[in-house]
């Protein structure tokens, strides 16, 4: 890696985090539309959560290893590589006939997204002056509500019958492919760290594990909020799908102000751990009110959008500790594979989880608890960073 940077080249960040958008739009495409799909593919409850959050099962499983190969073939050719899947994986679901091949397509796109966004963070220290380093990470860390929103405004156009969901599947593939060939010369500047070996050694120190556990706890409540909110406010009595769309897309743009309000706080020295554990409690307490019954709708979309702009303080946090938590920059990548694996398998687990909850109890506030128990969880965890950093630092 260069470490004779004399300024950041922002230009390369910018482009790192226009692909990790341009990666979770695929993600955000589905919520909205997941009625629709369901009454095509004939899904119930649980399976429709399934589906939405089957792109994040790659993730789950092989995080660790897309870091690894991150760190062998270099953090460029990675993001190329994963941009270059997450399109094709959008092309396979448009031509998806039942729910084997649209579940099959939802893995490639997870498989994609799971190696953009382990390695793109290394390519942004890479790009980044140290001082500036926890800015530039934390604006990274909006990656996924700026994508997330922007893929439910482009299932507006399903809504408004300018095109079906196979239509729209099909021009989102074409975005990660342009931004595949943009990559290499909008991050010419940038030197990387030399390929090296795998070193098990990361996976033996409790910090990377602590920071992905925060973030695992993270996701489980935003992506079960994010996920469910349409169908809860459909069955609230909200029929208008303008409306409908507006609104959770506010929900989840709202998490990017929480990001860079972190990212500053950081860059003015307020501890991470403090944020993380904060945020982990605070969300959990904001996700049950946002499901409590006999409120307005508009009163649960407001206390949405307050659980999801406290909870994007969080992201940006647990993202700026990685480099702290690799020995060495060529193990940011596996570090964050680590990050990535855990914050997956709790986005994986969270919709259906909750989808669960509310159909053995029969109604939305009895699926609610699952959000402030894992805030709870991340607190402890949270506790426990804190606590190991002070040894590392002693």
């Amino acid at each position: 890696m260069n470490t004779s940077r004399h300024h950041t080249d922002w230009q390369a960040v910018f482009a790192v985090i226009a692909a990790g958008v341009i990666v979770s739009m695929q993600v955000g495409k589905l919520p909205p539309l997941l009625g629709q799909l369901r009454a095509e593919f004939g899904l119930d409850l649980v399976l429709g959560g399934l589906v939405a959050s089957s792109v994040s099962l790659v993730g789950g499983a092989c995080g660790i290893m897309a870091g690894f190969a991150g760190d062998r073939i270099g953090a460029r050719r990675a993001l190329m590589l994963g941009l270059l899947i997450s399109a094709l994986g959008s092309f396979a679901g448009a031509f998806s006939l039942s729910t084997i091949p649209l579940l099959a397509a939802r893995l490639v796109e997870g498989l994609g997204f799971v190696i953009t966004v382990v390695c793109g963070p290394s390519l942004v220290t890479a790009a980044s002056l140290p001082a500036q380093r926890s800015l530039a990470l934390g604006l990274w860390s909006s990656y996924m509500p700026l994508g997330v929103t922007l893929g439910m405004l482009g299932a507006l156009a399903v809504s408004h019958e300018l095109l079906d969901w196979r239509g729209l599947w099909l021009a989102m593939g074409v975005l990660p492919l342009a931004a595949a060939l943009l990559l290499p010369p909008l991050t010419a500047g940038v030197a990387q760290s030399p390929p090296r070996r795998f070193n098990a050694a990361v996976l033996r120190r409790p910090g990377p594990w602590l920071l992905a556990g925060c973030f695992a706890c993270y996701t489980t409540q935003w992506f079960s909020i994010v996920t469910w909110i349409p169908t809860y406010l459909k069955d609230s009595g909200q029929s208008n799908e303008t409306v409908l769309a507006l609104g959770v897309a506010a929900v989840v743009l709202v998490n990017a102000v929480g990001t860079t309000v972190s990212a500053a706080a950081m860059h003015r020295g307020l501890p991470r751990w403090l944020i993380i554990a904060t945020v982990s409690l605070g969300m959990g307490v904001l996700g049950v009110a946002s499901f409590a019954p006999d409120l307005p709708v508009l009163a649960k979309i407001g206390f949405a959008m307050a659980a999801s702009g406290f909870g994007g303080m969080l992201p940006a946090a647990v993202l700026a500790g990685v480099p702290l938590q690799a020995r060495e920059p060529s193990e940011i990548a596996t570090v964050n594979g680590v990050v990535v694996q855990l914050l997956n398998i709790g986005s994986f687990v969270g919709p259906p989880a909750l989808a669960a909850l509310v159909a053995h109890f029969g109604g939305w506030s009895d699926g609610r608890w699952l959000l402030l128990a894992a805030g709870l969880v991340g607190l402890g965890l949270a506790l426990g960073l804190r606590a190991t950093e002070r040894r590392a630092a002693a």
